[in-house]
């Protein structure tokens, strides 16, 4: 903002410069932390919220959930201290950028300094604070903050309206639009749990032939199927290779692992396109829409229904000319894969082979028109879910937007 001392957005009725002051200027008192010593159990699992760096989220000033808490004796016999409840808690160590209004009372660890006795409206000043400590991370986008120190923190220069209706204001709209975010957010969050109960109820589970829910009309057994069933060929991939220029930026889309993302089996963005060269000269062969690319390796779970010609990294294997409805068998492969994961928690897969793969076992109805009801069923809930991430993220850049503006 150079020399100005107004935002660039205000609401209407303000007028003046806002004051130059230091952070040590928007509190009567600061608190550190502190650990008890684990190993005394007494010192744990009390009434006192205890707060690490984790419990805060990135870009979330409030709605903080403490996994741990410590009792009076801990307290006593320990650096941390009882902060008094509206403070502001402010990571100084791993972590920076994360603040929280806290409307209880609580202690913390030693990564954080605590606001006390406010001196300004409350949701005022952990926004300011906020986008105080974004514009401190931003100067030295590339490398990482390990820390700031309490001095360093408090002799921050920052601007404050001096009627505190203006700051109200401000406060009140930022908390209505974090209130909205967390409103997606969990509305999402809900969606994507009933999608997971869905999956898990409207394909058979293990030892049985036929799903839980079902849609009306259809009865019979499903039909156990290998992957190979599910198309009349198979593609494998491979990569150009990357010194020769002529190889690339051409009109072919090059698909890597990177490329899909976890849960999502459509709207695949490649990165990379390749020449027909690049095609002709590598292992790497030109696949045709409405395959399924499935990742082999690492992003193993991962897999997409294509709906554009592309060719793929030596990672994927693509199922050609299907003999099922794509989006049925996209979202059976999905959630066969996932089982694959879930059967091996804790320890990563590295891969799988194209014969380990298309010798898996898969129930599928008989019925064409069952497939194509379920498929087009996960389809629209995907297509929600996107919508709703596009509208959050709509929301998150446009409160990145105002705060840029609203603050000096």
């Amino acid at each position: 903002m150079g020399n100005k001392r107004v935002p660039e957005i205000r609401f209407a009725g303000f007028t003046g410069d806002w004051e130059r002051r230091y952070v040590s200027d928007l509190s009567v008192e600061t608190f550190g932390g502190g650990t008890p010593k684990t190993s005394v159990e007494e010192y744990w699992d009390g009434d006192i919220p205890w707060i690490q760096s984790s419990d805060l989220k990135e870009h979330q000033v409030s709605n903080v959930f403490p996994k741990k808490k410590i009792t009076d004796n801990g307290l006593q016999n320990s650096a941390a201290k009882l902060v008094p409840e509206n403070s502001i808690a402010i990571v100084t160590r791993v972590g920076v950028g994360k603040v929280a209004l806290l409307s209880f009372q609580y202690a913390t660890s030693q990564d954080f300094l605590s606001l006390s006795n406010l001196q300004v409206n409350k949701w005022f000043g952990v926004f300011a604070m906020y986008e105080l400590l974004q514009k401190e991370i931003h100067k030295v986008q590339g490398t990482s903050i390990k820390g700031i120190t309490k001095n360093e923190l408090l002799d921050k220069v920052i601007y404050v309206p001096s009627n505190i209706k203006e700051q109200k204001k401000v406060g009140s709209l930022f908390k209505q639009l974090d209130d909205t975010i967390a409103l997606h957010q969990q509305e999402l969050d809900t969606l994507k749990e009933t999608k997971q109960g869905f999956l898990q109820k409207m394909f058979p589970k293990e030892g049985e032939s036929v799903p839980e829910i079902r849609f009306p009309g259809f009865t019979g057994d499903w039909q156990l199927n290998l992957v190979e069933d599910f198309s009349e060929e198979t593609l494998g991939g491979g990569t150009p290779k990357t010194s020769i220029e002529e190889y690339w930026n051409g009109d072919i889309p090059w698909i890597q692992s990177s490329d899909l993302q976890e849960h999502q089996v459509s709207n695949v963005v490649e990165k990379k396109k390749i020449t027909e060269k690049g095609l002709n000269n590598s292992a790497t062969k030109l696949v045709p829409k409405t395959s399924i690319a499935i990742v082999t390796r690492v992003g193993f779970g991962k897999v997409a229904f294509m709906n554009f010609d592309y060719a793929t990294s030596q990672d994927f294997l693509s199922l050609v000319n299907l003999k099922v409805y794509g989006w049925f068998g996209v979202y059976s492969l999905y959630n066969r894969l996932q089982k694959e994961l879930n059967n091996v928690q804790g320890t990563s897969i590295k891969g799988i082979t194209k014969q380990e793969l298309l010798k898996m076992k898969i129930f599928i109805p008989t019925s064409i028109e069952e497939q194509t009801k379920i498929g087009a069923f996960f389809k629209q809930l995907d297509e929600t879910i996107a919508l709703h991430e596009q509208e959050l993220e709509t929301l998150k850049q446009t409160k990145k937007a105002f705060l840029q503006k609203m603050f000096v």
